[in-house]
């Protein structure tokens, strides 16, 4: 699958879209203007871009690792400078 960037923009590296040319070139075949068929195809993410299932189910697991983490060890160490600043 062929992509074409338009190029980035002053102080940016990525690119601004990147455009499916089977999808532009399908939709200037049925009849849509170049201009219509250029928005269309940068407006659909490429493959790569979409987060699956999968990748919402590994951030969730982490997310809730993380929250362990604070819930858990900040009140905690919250406790221990208390302890050190005000009863040395």
């Amino acid at each position: 699958m062929e992509q074409l960037a338009s190029p980035a923009p002053a102080g940016y590296s990525e690119p601004v879209s990147v455009i499916v040319s089977e999808v532009y070139d399908a939709l200037l075949e049925a009849g849509a203007s170049e201009e219509k068929a250029r928005a269309a195809a940068a407006a659909i993410p490429p493959g790569g871009q979409v987060a699956t299932r999968q990748d919402v189910l590994e951030l969730k697991a982490e997310i809730a690792v993380l929250r362990f983490a604070v819930f858990t060890f900040g009140p905690l160490i919250l406790a221990l400078l208390i302890k050190l600043v005000f009863f040395p």
